[in-house]
């Protein structure tokens, strides 16, 4: 399989028969529908789309485990209400509900009900009200204000491994994200593990990486270091300062383009752009109101892997609903279509008690330079009703970051020769085994990573 050609072939439809087969729940059917038109001549893409499909249709049902009854239990244990039948239905129906069919039965996703936790659907069931107030995040705003920086030396450690019953012995490679030195991220350092190589300091998606030869199955973890410093930035109210904000390179015209299967300016999100900036007068409010839209009128939600969808950014814009990732993809193709150079950034963010992936964006202004805006973030403040805390979102971070990954999908060194289990993004690792008939699944991968340390520099 040639695995560019096979992600990038993710922008065609796939076959209607084959389509029908495969959201009516019948995956072995779709299978050998593939199989049949995979012996005839095929365009290289509609090949390269067939054979993509299939390994997509071998992950689907991982990520959907409950029946009916079992999702309605996981939603009741959650959030302790007694959850009737009927409610149920309306949330599924108001498209917070995410299902699939296999072999006629509704399943769904492994973390919906989450998701509506975190998206705040289930607030009326719940009685929760929204409290503005999130004093770990709001603190480093004020001092962030007060004194126009922070600055942050973190410690992580971080691991991947595969789960035991999904080991066999042979040659594996491992990739786990490093800091990337750009923009906000610098004194980068190895403390401790045993990885073969680090990526180049600016590389796209930096990784420490391992080749090894196993015979009983193991983690693979390091220990790193990294100064995060923040610049306050407040485009709405004050003026450019007189040198931009961040030393970092100028805008390219890749910064405006369209890209692969994920990054393209559909119709509709042409139309889209048009009308939300229709009464901006220069790239500041342009981007404003693309990360008012964003932030207002998509709600947050986990979504299953990346791979499973055929657009990323029509997709967040036609459901108005996606996770922090699909949510920033959103806020870079509209600014670029828009005018308005964006660039990706990924790996994690640190919070009190918690450490976890996370996507967010940058954005160029005359005379600021490159920005942030982090449409998750901010659509959580907006929900919560701290209008402080999503205006400081719209070009700014929090320090309490670790980015990875500057560009999306894109490749590491030592390239893997299976497709990934996120061809997409970079933030808890890869692992793949030489010879093996199927690559691993994010079901069968763990990642962890564990804050060590901040301090004041």
């Amino acid at each position: 399989m040639n695995i560019e050609a096979c992600v990038n072939s993710l922008s065609m439809p796939l076959p209607e028969d084959i389509l029908k087969r495969k959201w009516a729940g019948d995956l072995e059917g779709a299978i050998r529908a593939i199989d049949m038109r995979l012996e005839r001549w095929l365009p290289d893409m509609l090949r390269a789309r067939l054979e993509c499909e299939k390994e997509r249709i071998r992950r689907l049902p991982t990520q959907y485990p409950f029946n009916r009854a079992q999702a309605l239990e996981k939603l009741r244990e959650l959030i302790k209400v007694d959850v009737t039948e009927e409610q149920f239905d309306a949330l599924e129906l108001a498209g917070w509900v995410d299902f699939i069919y296999l072999n006629g039965e509704k399943r769904y996703f492994v973390r919906f009900h989450r998701g509506m936790l975190k998206g705040g659907a289930l607030d009326h069931l719940t009685g929760k009200e929204p409290d503005p107030a999130r004093p770990y995040l709001d603190e480093m705003i004020r001092t962030m204000k007060e004194k126009g920086e922070m600055k942050r030396r973190i410690t992580l450690e971080a691991s991947v491994g595969v789960d035991d019953d999904a080991f066999v012995p042979g040659e594996y490679l491992a990739h786990l994200p490093f800091p990337v030195a750009d923009a906000q991220q610098s004194e980068v350092e190895l403390l401790s593990g045993d990885p073969d190589g680090l990526g180049e300091e600016k590389a796209p998606a930096r990784t420490a990486w391992w080749k090894r030869s196993l015979t009983e199955n193991r983690e693979f973890k390091l220990r790193y270091r990294y100064v995060s410093h923040m610049r306050y930035a407040d485009p709405l109210h004050a003026p450019a300062p007189e040198k931009e904000l961040y030393p970092c390179d100028p805008p390219c015209a890749d910064d405006l383009a369209e890209r692969g299967a994920y990054l393209r300016f559909t119709p509709y999100l042409r139309a889209l752009a048009a009308e939300i900036t229709a009464d901006a007068e220069n790239d500041l409010q342009k981007a404003w109101k693309i990360y008012e839209f964003v932030t207002t009128k998509v709600i947050y939600a986990f979504m299953r892997d990346y791979f499973q969808f055929d657009d990323h950014g029509e997709f967040c814009a036609v459901n108005l609903k996606g996770d922090c990732g699909l949510q920033a993809l959103l806020f870079i193709i509209l600014c670029r279509i828009s005018g308005v150079p964006a660039r990706w950034q990924s790996g994690m963010s640190i919070d009190e008690d918690y450490v976890g992936s996370h996507d967010w964006a940058q954005f160029y202004l005359p005379g600021w330079g490159w920005l942030f805006a982090d449409p998750s973030y901010g659509g959580g403040a907006y929900r919560a009703g701290s209008s402080e805390r999503h205006a400081f979102y719209f070009g700014n971070l929090d320090p309490m970051r670790m980015a990875a990954t500057r560009v999306y999908q894109a490749e590491f060194e030592p390239r893997k020769q299976q497709l990934r289990m996120d061809p997409f993004d970079s933030q808890s690792g890869e692992i793949e085994r030489a010879g093996a008939e199927y690559p691993f699944t994010m079901r069968q991968h763990s990642g962890d990573a564990e804050l060590i340390a901040f301090e004041e520099c």
